[in-house]
């Protein structure tokens, strides 16, 4: 394998998740299809980098700036092909959001770049010669002994408090910031959630050391790698891999038919676990299988103006209608008691915002709170200490 191996968040991801994408990917050099989720980010992290660089020289947001912001996300969305109207307004929005929440402290730099062979780039390489490769979206001075590093996220959801803990760009990103400016004493980690709020971690001195090894085991194993072990792994990343139409196991469980499950009784644990999650990630396939076509089968049908039809069925468009009241006017021509028993369920969202509003209802609503839970399900994590080798 490659010599000159730089470590990233994408490339340890890919070369867990699945050597054979690893292979696609980094080996291959492979072209990706960008998926609308990629464009949108791409889309809003570059004039997000020109609102900071704004707000870097100015301290403030003029009228003016804000429509030259917002201009260039149109720019980049139209050059990046977002197709799907929802998409780019929803990128519009997120970027409007966070113009009105961009102040968090005296700004560093933007978009600082490692690892890459360019003039705006420098070289980050670890204490055991690990060479690392990346850009941060921001970072900030919080106050002359404390530094945030912000990394921009369009996703919809935020991951959990361990999640948070254990990411690997931003252990990547304290790494490098460490090492970059190291004058600071305390360095915070912010994932900017644009479609909610920022949240918030740090790593200390030693987990920092212990990732940092990690790395240097990550790099021994890539550079060990052999094309005989390189070979496919379905699990429930493969509906979302860029690289999945190169992917023969991936076209075999699209086209598969036969399932055959093994008789549960005489399992191991390491047969039923495996079992398992070869179910779980067909079952994943399959219904991304099924949304594409779904799309596919739609778009044919409106563009031919008529439905699909085969010598057995016919394919149509069908939209059900749902009558809903406005609660207004229900509330209007109703006593409170029948109100009361009409509504069926709060939305969480608008009640914190409605205490966030009005704080002197706060304890009275906090008193009564009703947690219920979901029914149990079956979750996966790593086992402490335990890296993934399927190189050996």
């Amino acid at each position: 394998m490659a010599e000159d191996i730089k470590l990233s968040a994408t490339r340890i991801g890919s070369f867990l998740q699945c050597i054979q994408r690893y292979k696609f990917q980094y080996i291959d050099h492979l072209p990706k299809v960008p998926s609308p989720a990629f464009r949108l980010g791409l889309a809003v992290h570059e004039s997000l980098e020109l609102a900071g660089n704004i707000w870097k020289e100015k301290g403030k947001f003029t009228k003016t700036d804000i429509k030259k912001i917002l201009d260039k996300y149109v720019e980049i969305s139209i050059r990046e092909g977002i197709e799907d109207k929802q998409v780019h307004e929803e990128g519009l929005k997120l970027v409007s959001k966070r113009l009105k929440k961009f102040d968090l402290g005296k700004i560093i730099d933007l978009e600082k770049k490692f690892g890459f062979n360019s003039k705006d780039s420098v070289d980050i390489v670890t204490e055991d010669g690990v060479k690392l490769i990346g850009a941060i979206d921001k970072v900030v001075e919080i106050d002359p002994e404390t530094l945030l590093v912000v990394d921009y996220k369009t996703s919809k959801t935020a991951p959990t408090a361990n999640e948070l803990k254990t990411d690997v760009q931003l252990s990547i990103y304290d790494l490098v910031a460490s090492m970059l400016w190291p004058n600071y004493q305390r360095i915070i980690l912010c994932l900017d959630m644009l479609r909610s709020e920022p949240i918030y971690s740090y790593r200390t001195i030693e987990e920092r050391k212990e990732f940092s090894e990690y790395l240097t085991e990550i790099h021994k194993q890539m550079s060990n790698l052999k094309k005989k072990d390189m070979k496919a792994r379905l699990n429930i990343f493969c509906p979302w891999c860029d690289y999945k139409e190169y992917c023969d196991e991936y076209k075999k469980a699209c086209k598969k038919s036969d399932y055959k499950f093994l008789a549960t009784a005489s399992l191991s644990a390491d047969e039923l676990i495996k079992e398992w999650e070869t179910v779980r990630s067909s079952k994943r396939i399959l219904d991304a299988r099924e949304r594409e076509l779904n799309m596919l089968i739609m778009e044919r049908i409106r563009d031919s103006h008529t439905n699909l039809i085969n010598n057995e069925e016919e394919v149509y468009i069908r939209q059900n209608s749902r009558t809903t009241y406005k609660i207004d006017t229900v509330f209007e021509y109703s006593t409170p008691e029948a109100f009361v028993k009409m509504v069926s369920g709060l939305n969480k969202k608008a009640v914190e915002e409605y205490m966030k509003d009005n704080p002197a209802v706060m304890d009275k609503i906090k008193k009564d709170i009703q947690v219920n839970y979901t029914a149990p399900f079956l979750a996966v994590k790593k086992r402490k200490g335990i890296i993934n080798d399927e190189s050996k």
